[in-house]
Formats: C-alpha cells, sequence, structure tokens
C-alpha cells in the first residue's frame, strides 16, 4: 500500500528526511512516532503528495506527486492542524459525498457520534469552527469512507474526551470492516493511548528511521519503548 525508498527531503541547508525506507502493506496499521522536528509529518505530506521529495513514494502503486489525483482517491486523511477552509460545512459535505462515493447521511452518522451536528452546522464556514470541531468533522470525513489507506496526524490532539473515545473505538472497528480492512499510518504523541490499534512502530529520529518492529519488540525493549512514547513492558518477577 505504501513503498517509500530512500526517501529525502530537504528545506535549505536543512535535512528533514534522510533516506526513509518504508513498506506498509495492504490492511496493516503502523505507527509512526519520534521526537518533535524528526521528520513525521514531512513524511506524511511525501505520502500524500503534498510535498516534493527525492527517492521513490508510492501509494497503491501510484506515484502521489505525478499521479496525484490517483493516489488522493484511495488516501483519507486527517492533518495534525485543520486548513482554513472558508467553504461552508455543507458544502463541505456534499464534496465529500462526491469524492468518496458514500451518502452524506453517512457521514452525518459518523459525526455525530462525535457529538458533532453536520446538519445544523451546514451554513457555518469551516474555519469559524472551533479547532475541536473542525478535528471532529476531519475525522468523521476520514473514518466514513472506504478508503485502502487512513493517514492521520496527531488525530486526537484537538479532541475531548468523549470524541477521543470514539475515534479510537470507530478506528478499531475498521479491523473487521465489511470492505475489507484499510491500511493505516498514524502519528500521535499520545500512543499509550492508541497502542492497541497498530501492530507495527516505526521511530523515526533526525530524518532517519531508528527503529521499524512490531509493538511487542518495542514494548520489551525500554530504549525504544521510551522513544516511542510508551510504557514498556516489565516482565513479572518469579
Amino acid at each position: 500500500m505504501i513503498v517509500l525508498h530512500g526517501v529525502e527531503k530537504s528545506y535549505g541547508p536543512r535535512a528533514v528526511l534522510r533516506g526513509v525506507d518504508l513498506h506498509v502493506h495492504a490492511g496493516e496499521r503502523v505507527a509512526l512516532v519520534g521526537p518533535n522536528g524528526s521528520g513525521k509529518t514531512t513524511l506524511l505530506r511525501a505520502i500524500l503528495g503534498l510535498v516534493r521529495v527525492s527517492g521513490g513514494v508510492r501509494v497503491a502503486g501510484f506515484d502521489p506527486w505525478e499521479d496525484h489525483a490517483a493516489a488522493q482517491e484511495r488516501v483519507a486523511w486527517v492533518p495534525q492542524r485543520a486548513p482554513a477552509l472558508p467553504a461552508r460545512v455543507g458544502d463541505l459535505a456534499a464534496a465529500w459525498s462526491r469524492m468518496r462515493g458514500r451518502p452524506v447521511a453517512r457521514l452525518v452518522e459518523v459525526a455525530g457520534a462525535f457529538g458533532l451536528d453536520v446538519a445544523g452546522l451546514r451554513g457555518v464556514r469551516f474555519d469559524w469552527l472551533s479547532g475541536g470541531m473542525q478535528q471532529k468533522l476531519l475525522a468523521a470525513m476520514a473514518l466514513a469512507t472506504d478508503c485502502p489507506l487512513l493517514c492521520f496526524d496527531e488525530p486526537t490532539a484537538n479532541l475531548d474526551p468523549h470524541a477521543r473515545d470514539v475515534f479510537i473505538r470507530r478506528l478499531d472497528q475498521k479491523r473487521v470492516d465489511p470492505a475489507g480492512a484499510p491500511a493505516v499510518l498514524l502519528s500521535s504523541h499520545r500512543m499509550d493511548e492508541v497502542r492497541h490499534l497498530v501492530d507495527r512502530i516505526v521511530v523515526l529520529d533526525d530524518g532517519r528511521v531508528r527503529a521499524d518492529a512490531t509493538l511487542g519488540s518495542v514494548l520489551a525493549d525500554p530504549v525504544l519503548a521510551e522513544a516511542a512514547g510508551l510504557t514498556p513492558h516489565v516482565p513479572e518477577a518469579g
């Protein structure tokens, strides 16, 4: 689903990504973790075709920069910060329905679980909503799709505790989605909160992949667990 080979990106003299290799297979769930400035957001933006990089990037067989539209059809994503869209909520819902081929009622149902009334907000501009409401709508748009790949960059950062629980539960339910379990690439600073949602942990540090291991392997290694923001597994004495 995602194939990265030797991906590099610099902004002026500052190297942000340094030869990143990564494979994410269909249905696989991967957490992307690392300190601020490690390159996580840039890597996600490269996968989405939002920033040009050197090296190889393929999403569902497409180059997301050269074949942007084809790649975008196969990806749903929630950014760390919502874009300042001047469009009304109702217009965004209608555009989402056309793009994803799903009824607006599906989006209304998922957003309602988050506590967001899409119908009541249809005349309100998206950029007038609070940060939490924007995040709820974007999360609902992603979770209401049948895309084979879901990408999330700090998706719960602006959500209240109830909405975070809804997000985690709904994403977990995607494992048994009738349309087929999507691949998931998730970046989060709340790894102990979302750890059961992923199978693999990829640790980025200074633009390089420091570790790529199963969740169990990371939990068993205190150094990797700390780097991933996880509470390590400590074997019982005796």
